[in-house]
C-alpha cells in the first residue's frame, strides 16, 4: 500500500506532463519555425530550404524562416539543433553525413544516433562520375585499367570529404579494389570549375551540377551513381550496368528535429511536409533544381538513418578517413 501511495504523486505528474505536451500539440504551431541549414545562402541545400520553407508556412500557417549556419559541413548546424528545445520551433535539413559525423569529428558534441527526432524525408539528387573534355578516359573501363596499372595515379574530385559523392567514389574503389587519390573541393561550384577548365580530369558531383556541360561535351558523363538509370539523364549507364558493382551516391536531405519531440507535433510536421512535396507546383520547382521529390514517414527515416553508419562507416575506414 505504502509502495501504490508513493507511486500516485510520480502518475499524477506523468499525466500533467502528458496533458501539457497535448495541448501543446493542439495549438502547434504558435510562434515562428526556423528551419536551420548548414550551409550558406546561394547553394543547393540552401535553395532546397528556402522553397520547402515557403510550402511549410502554407501548410502550418505559421512563417518559416530559413536560418543558415555554414562551417564543419554542417555539423555546427546539427549541433547547434540537437541542443534546441524540441518543441518543434527549430528545424534542420539533414542529408547522408547526418550518421556520420562520429567518424569525422574528434569531439562530437552530440550523439547523432539519439539527438535527433526523424520527421521525413523532402528530396533526393542522384550522384555522376564526370570527367573533363580534356580527361584521357574513354570510359569507366579505361579509368578502372589506368588505376589497377599505376595505383594512386587516378585523382578525382568531390566537394568535400564525407559528402555522398565521396563515398561513392570511395565505395567504387573499394568494390573494385582500386586505389584512387581524392581532392576535396569547398564545395561543388570549385570543382566544376576545375574540371571545365581542365586543371582536374575526374569529379564525382550531383547530376544537376554538371549536366548542363554534357551536350557541348565540356564534360563527359562515366556513371551514375544510382542503382537505376536517373530519368534525368537516361543515356548514362550505372556502375553496376558498366560492371563496376553496386556504387550509391544518392543525396537524399531529411527534416530533422530535437529528440523528444511530441508524437503529435512530429506526425503535424510530418503531414506538413508530405503535403509540401506532394503538389505537383513543387514537384516540378524541385525537378527544375535537380531535385526529385520524396516525402514519407517517420519511421521510414529512421531506418534509413539508422543504417547509415553500417553502410558507410567502413568505407570512410577503407579510406583512411579518421576523426579530427
Amino acid at each position: 500500500m505504502t509502495n501504490l501511495l508513493r507511486r500516485r504523486p510520480l502518475m499524477a505528474g506523468a499525466a500533467i506532463v502528458l496533458a501539457a505536451g497535448a495541448a501543446h500539440a493542439d495549438t502547434f504551431p504558435s510562434q515562428t519555425i526556423r528551419l536551420v541549414v548548414g550551409f550558406a545562402p546561394g547553394g543547393g541545400t540552401d535553395a532546397l530550404a528556402r522553397a520547402v520553407a515557403d510550402k511549410l508556412r502554407d501548410n502550418l500557417g505559421q512563417t518559416v524562416i530559413v536560418d543558415n549556419k555554414p562551417r564543419a559541413g554542417s555539423n555546427l548546424a546539427h549541433e547547434f539543433v540537437a541542443k534546441q528545445p524540441p518543441d518543434g520551433y527549430t528545424l534542420l535539413i539533414g542529408s547522408n553525413t547526418t550518421m556520420l559525423f562520429p567518424f569525422l569529428v574528434s569531439k562530437l558534441g552530440y550523439d547523432p544516433n539519439t539527438a535527433f527526432t526523424p520527421i521525413g524525408f523532402i528530396a533526393k539528387q542522384d550522384s555522376v562520375l564526370v570527367g573533363s573534355g580534356k580527361a584521357p578516359y574513354a570510359d569507366l573501363k579505361a579509368i578502372v585499367q589506368a588505376a589497377r596499372s599505376t595505383p594512386g595515379s587516378v585523382q578525382y574530385g568531390t566537394a568535400g570529404v564525407a559528402t555522398p559523392m565521396h563515398l561513392a567514389a570511395e565505395q567504387f574503389g573499394l568494390v573494385n579494389n582500386l586505389k584512387l587519390t581524392h581532392i576535396p573541393f569547398r564545395g561543388t561550384g570549385p570543382m566544376v570549375s576545375d574540371l571545365l577548365g581542365g586543371h582536374l580530369e575526374l569529379g564525382v558531383s550531383s547530376l544537376t551540377s554538371v549536366q548542363q556541360y554534357f551536350a557541348d561535351g565540356r564534360l563527359k558523363p562515366y556513371a551514375m551513381a544510382t542503382a537505376t538509370r536517373s530519368p534525368m539523364a537516361p543515356d548514362v549507364p550505372t556502375f553496376r550496368e558498366m560492371g563496376a558493382g553496386d556504387v550509391e551516391g544518392t543525396i537524399a536531405y531529411s527534416l530533422i528535429a530535437p529528440a523528444g519531440m511530441s508524437p503529435a507535433i512530429v506526425r503535424r510536421l510530418n503531414e506538413a511536409l508530405n503535403a509540401s512535396v506532394a503538389t505537383p507546383q513543387m514537384r516540378e520547382d524541385l525537378s527544375r533544381r535537380g531535385f526529385d521529390a520524396m516525402g514519407g514517414t517517420p519511421e521510414e527515416l529512421r531506418q534509413w538513418l539508422s543504417r547509415q553508419s553500417a553502410i558507410w562507416g567502413p568505407v570512410l575506414q577503407a579510406a583512411g578517413v579518421k576523426p579530427e
